[in-house]
């Protein structure tokens, strides 16, 4: 009888403060708590996910890919030579070693690529790092990073010819995956990208005398072309993404003749 007496009174007490939560001395109404807030997504680290499949020989710290990402957006708009845009990409990590940054680029360029199908079978260059960075010397850090911009700055170009009028590429976002693909058609003599958005947002491409901008607000396909490129030039192509804020993601579309 006891029990069954508690029992009774417990369900009193629960109906009551449901309904009629009770205050803290505090309040003068009802309010909701959480155990923490949600961070947004540093704009920075929104495009980063990518990052992690880099093929590299030792991981590297997050806040340096992210750095090498912002640089390699940059120097891959440029028309330098692919060792000095490396160059270029990581200087700013490595103050005042540009002689020995040049040499190593060097190196680094005579190596198979990490993307390329003989990943697999690691160049002397690739031998001999530690196994974490924080242990590196500062030879070993300067290569890692010019192999990380090597493959960071072959991520962000899709390069298309007359013989090649179509390049894809994915790059994984914090939100999901984005998916481009660059086609030259013949016979209208346009450039067009089309983008697949993992969610809201906007392609912005930009040729040497032409620019088109397509958005939509949610996740899906679209377009965007310019005509008449010109044979060398590169095109800046612009994507952001919902939750990367104003920190847009920047491809380079180049178009190339078959003698390059």
């Amino acid at each position: 009888m006891q029990d069954r007496f508690h029992a009774l009174i417990q369900r009193r007490l629960r109906a009551e403060i449901e309904h009629k939560p009770p205050l803290f001395p505090w309040e003068t109404e009802v309010c909701e708590y959480f155990d923490s807030a949600t961070p947004d997504v540093v704009p920075a680290y929104f495009w980063t996910t990518q990052l992690q499949n880099l093929s590299l020989p030792i991981p590297m710290p997050e806040t340096i890919l992210a750095n090498l990402l912002e640089q390699c957006q940059e120097v891959v708009q440029t028309s330098l030579r692919e060792g000095a845009k490396l160059v270029q990409a990581v200087e700013s990590l490595f103050p005042g070693q540009s002689n020995a940054l040049n040499q190593l680029a060097g190196l680094v360029l005579a190596s198979p690529s990490r993307s390329a199908a003989v990943a697999s079978q690691p160049s002397r260059l690739q031998e001999g790092f530690p196994s974490d960075y924080d242990i590196a010397t500062p030879a070993q850090r300067m290569a890692l990073s010019l192999i990380a911009a090597r493959e960071i700055i072959e991520s962000l170009t899709l390069t298309i010819s007359p013989s090649q009028t179509q390049a894809e590429r994915q790059w994984q976002t914090a939100a999901g995956t984005l998916t481009l693909m660059a086609d030259y058609q013949i016979a209208t003599g346009r450039l067009r990208v089309q983008g697949e958005l993992p969610c809201p947002g906007s392609l912005q491409f930009q040729g040497a005398d032409a620019e088109a901008i397509a958005q939509r607000s949610n996740p899906g396909s679209l377009s965007v072309e310019i005509p008449d490129p010109e044979p060398g030039q590169t095109n800046r192509l612009e994507v952001r993404l919902e939750g990367a804020n104003l920190s847009p993601l920047v491809f380079a579309i180049r178009f190339v003749t078959e003698a390059e």
